[in-house]
């Protein structure tokens, strides 16, 4: 499994609020920004969206006004920008170090990998980082997201493969093509996929309706339909006789069908019991099954990550089938908490909901403590839906709770900040640790 550590952001200015006014101050809270807005709005690329007078405007990093404070909606500025080229053109909640005046000149930024995204300018494609250094001029028709370190490109409608820095390594010239895994790359040619080597030559030629990667020397293939198995030359090992099929793993393959998830052996032969498939599989083929009103979560080779042990949410608001950052929610009676993939309960279930991982923390909350004791988070859920009132904060993923769970509202970080509200209704932005920017 992958290893996962998020990106976290330290802006110089925060949004400050003191009274009814707004303006912003560094890290010490010393006012570098007048408080003379009713609002104002983290920075993004030196760039700051102002309220004043229920209208808006945006302002420089040093206070100069850049779009007059006249707009009646926040997002007609925000599109004002747009149109001007420093936001929304990248992945959203993640902020590359590149300049606005790089950012302009780009019609899209694809989803980054170690540092590494497509871009597109003047209805072309290319690579850049994070810095708003071009690797790749923008000189293809379309690059896709990376796979298996290789950037699959199209050119003069084929399709080629680029290497993780850019470099062509696959000339254009089928109708479809994957990255490269244990030396072989799938490829389409007309309808029909088949596989070649790193030196373009096919090895499987082009005959079946679908192929996946070679793995433990197998690769799943359809045909009319069914899915089978064949060698790393093509020929048919396992007949095709399967409604869907994963990649092999460890020797075992998981097959769904009806619904239902099963494991196979190299020889095809049924080696586990058939679970009723709840989500998945994901990318990395992690699947929730489930098996008497419990659930638990299989690996691709057939093991159990998460034992069939856990709970079933009942309430509208408590989600577990979200697996990212290498953290799973897992569900025990009312109460959520985390696992990670080693199959460790990280967070023991002890919150009313529990978020993904957003900058390395999340979002808790827990049922506010000076509620009627008849409020309880179990006759909550037994309502089907999580409408009581809460207390929210924040924990790391060792389930330390960075933030205590005390404030009545509470949004996800991004960028370094997340927006609260505390119990005698003061409102503003927070750090990671805990530092209220308000008073």
């Amino acid at each position: 499994m992958k290893t996962y550590k998020q990106r976290q952001y330290f802006p110089e200015l925060i949004p400050f609020r003191k009274g009814e006014k707004w303006g912003y101050s560094d890290r010490e809270k010393n006012i570098i920004i007048p408080l003379e807005y009713d609002r104002t709005y983290p920075f993004i690329d030196q760039v700051a969206l102002v309220m004043l007078e229920n209208k808006y405007g945006l302002i420089s990093f040093t206070g100069k006004i850049l779009i007059p404070i006249v707009h009646d909606e926040g997002e007609t500025v925000i599109d004002k920008a747009f149109d001007e080229g420093w936001r929304n053109k990248i992945s959203s909640n993640f902020y590359p170090k590149i300049s606005k005046d790089v950012i302009k000149n780009i019609e899209i930024i694809g989803r980054f990998s170690d540092g590494i995204a497509p871009f597109k300018r003047n209805n072309k494609w290319g690579l850049i980082t994070e810095e708003g250094k071009e690797l790749l001029p923008p000189t293809f028709d379309l690059i896709e997201s990376i796979e298996n370190d290789n950037w699959p490109f199209m050119s003069s409608n084929k399709w080629g493969l680029l290497s993780k820095e850019g470099e062509i390594i696959i000339k254009p010239q089928f109708d479809g093509i994957r990255g490269f895994y244990n030396g072989q790359a799938a490829c389409r040619k007309g309808e029909l996929w088949g596989a070649i080597n790193r030196n373009g030559d096919w090895v499987i030629s082009p005959q079946f309706s679908e192929l996946g990667e070679l793995r433990d020397g197998l690769n799943a293939a359809q045909k009319n339909e069914l899915y089978g198995f064949i060698d790393e030359k093509g020929k048919v090992v396992i007949d095709f006789k399967f409604q869907y099929a994963l990649d092999f793993e460890s020797g075992t393959c998981g097959i769904l069908e009806n619904d239902q998830v099963y494991f196979i052996n190299k020889q095809g032969e049924k080696i586990s019991d058939s679970y009723s498939l709840m989500f998945g599989p994901n990318e990395e083929c992690l699947m929730h099954v489930t098996k008497n009103d419990k659930w638990g979560v299989i690996r691709p080779d057939g093991t159990f990550l998460l034992p069939i042990q856990y709970d079933m949410p009942k309430a509208m608001g408590q989600v577990i089938h979200t697996i990212a950052r290498g953290m799973i929610p897992i569900k025990k009676g009312a109460l959520l908490g985390l696992a990670n993939y080693q199959g460790e309960e990280m967070v023991v279930p002890k919150y009313s909901t529990i978020d993904p991982f957003c900058e390395d923390l999340s979002l808790v909350s827990i049922l506010d403590p000076l509620l009627n004791s008849d409020n309880t988070i179990e006759s909550i859920e037994a309502s089907g839906s999580i409408s009581g009132v809460f207390n929210f904060g924040f924990i790391d993923p060792s389930g330390k709770e960075i933030v205590p769970p005390k404030y009545i509202l509470a949004r996800r970080f991004e960028c370094g900040l997340a927006f609260v509200k505390t119990v005698d209704f003061q409102y503003g932005y927070i750090t990671y640790d805990g530092t209220e920017y308000f008073m």
